[in-house]
């Protein structure tokens, strides 16, 4: 590869069509009013939120709406930015998409590349890089919700590396082959879990837990007592979790005592609404604490607050991972520690939390207006039928198989991540001094004698 590649503008790259670069609708335009239940998927942050693309989350417009926000339309293998809020955020639309058309948000933009002088994958991955992000955010406004300056002026001057065509897609291909690994350890996981939690259902809520021969407990004829849950295995008790567990409230910290170092802090961003812990989302704290304070790995936490109305957090488990490679392992106060007084499994706990009867209990039982908070009784007070030791037993069995192998995955994906992340910088030449001489012609050329 040349180390002399040309630098130009994105607005250099985009095609040469109407609407190449462009903004979402204003928020008059595109509003809940708007949202049918099957059309056009708007994208929004969410949807830039994991991996290159998610295609989770969608609201959706009409046909009709959509062909009225043309200039805000955008098609697969256009890169999409957030310049309003979570700044920062870029998805590229995949090639083989499940929609042929999308519209963006009032706070994406979107560019379309002249696929001759610029690979999509290839500028995505520009902008993923420190330097496209510093390049991306250097025009941003802090005076109420961040934002871009002149977000469409500012993206068309950003100067974006240009070598060959073909070096642009070859380089794309070897970031683009480690992403493909993490997405498909990530979608095993899901699988895993979903399957896990299908399980965890036919056997605890449908009672289809194999018996002794082997054959599904209540189809079996297996025989059945009243409780107040209603008709349960003869075995088993109805009781509440309260009997087996307590709850403890985490650290209410002080953001000066937050750090790049420090002990490990579980808290809201940690918290999937869906399934897993989230690591990226950890603090690390400096300041003082108690043992209460503390959480070991396999322990189950709770969120207890959510800051929106979707109720998507609040109430939600997950499990601390073993590796999170600290004797002190904190939470905030916006998270219940699940202290298991018993021999139930902790797993079982996990699996029960995520049930739609307890997800519909939190729902029901949220407090706040603005900020959602979750009363301890709400938890404590859940009803269930507690199964017989042996049933308990196979069960922990294959969920602890299926969690280890979950911790497999996400330590490979980390690593992978890791190397591209290394790569990604060294790949296109983009060292941590990088600037750009500006030649008497008033083109750039990449300086490459800081690069790593």
């Amino acid at each position: 590869m040349s180390r002399d590649w040309n630098w130009t503008t994105v607005d250099e790259i985009k095609a040469q069509t109407a609407h190449a670069i462009s903004m979402g609708p204003f928020g008059s335009d595109i509003k809940t009013d708007n949202f049918v239940a099957h059309g056009i998927p708007v994208i929004r942050g969410v949807n830039l939120s994991k991996k290159r693309f998610n295609e989770e989350g969608f609201v959706f417009v009409s046909e009709e709406k959509a062909n009225e926000l043309k200039s805000a339309n955008a098609y697969p293998g256009d890169i999409v930015f957030t310049h309003r809020g979570t700044l920062g955020q870029i998805g590229l639309i995949p090639s083989n998409s499940s929609y042929k058309r999308y519209v963006i948000s009032q706070s994406q933009m979107k560019l379309t590349c002249d696929s001759t002088k610029a690979d999509p994958l290839f500028i995505f991955y520009y902008f993923r890089s420190p330097v496209g992000q510093r390049e991306l955010l250097k025009h941003t406004s802090t005076t109420g919700v961040p934002a871009l300056s002149h977000p469409l002026t500012s993206l068309k001057s950003i100067r974006v590396p240009l070598p060959p065509i073909v070096q642009q897609r070859a380089i794309a291909d070897v970031l683009d082959c480690l992403d493909a690994r993490i997405e498909l350890n990530d979608k095993i996981n899901a699988t895993l879990e979903a399957l896990t939690q299908a399980i965890f259902k036919h056997w605890f809520i449908d009672f289809e837990f194999p018996n002794e021969h082997l054959e599904p407990y209540k189809s079996s004829a297996g025989k059945m007592k009243d409780s107040e849950l209603g008709l349960i295995p003869e075995a088993w008790e109805a009781v509440r979790l309260a009997d087996f567990i307590s709850l403890d409230k985490g650290i209410s910290y002080k953001g000066k005592f937050l750090s790049q170092q420090g002990n490990p802090m579980i808290n809201l961003a940690t918290i999937s609404p869906d399934y897993g812990f989230i690591r990226t989302g950890l603090k690390y704290y400096t300041g003082e604490f108690r043992d209460k304070q503390k959480v070991r790995p396999g322990d189950v936490v709770i969120a207890n607050t959510d800051i929106t109305q979707r109720r998507d957090v609040l109430g939600s488990p997950a499990i601390v991972p073993d590796d999170l490679d600290s004797e002190n392992i904190l939470f905030t106060h916006h998270i219940f520690a699940v202290r298991n007084n018993s021999k139930i499994p902790n797993l079982f706990i996990y699996y029960l939390l995520k049930l739609k009867s307890y997800r519909d209990r939190v729902t029901g039982f949220a407090t706040g207006t603005t900020v959602l908070a979750l009363p301890p009784d709400t938890v404590l007070d859940f009803l269930f039928a507690k199964p017989d030791d042996e049933t308990l037993k196979q069960f922990n069995v294959f969920a602890s198989l299926v969690h280890n192998l979950f911790a497999s995955n996400n330590a490979e994906s980390r690593n992978l991540a890791t190397t591209r992340d290394i790569l990604l910088p060294k790949l296109m030449h983009l060292g941590v001094g990088v600037y750009y001489p500006t030649n008497s012609a008033g083109s750039t050329k990449h300086n490459t004698s800081e690069t790593a």
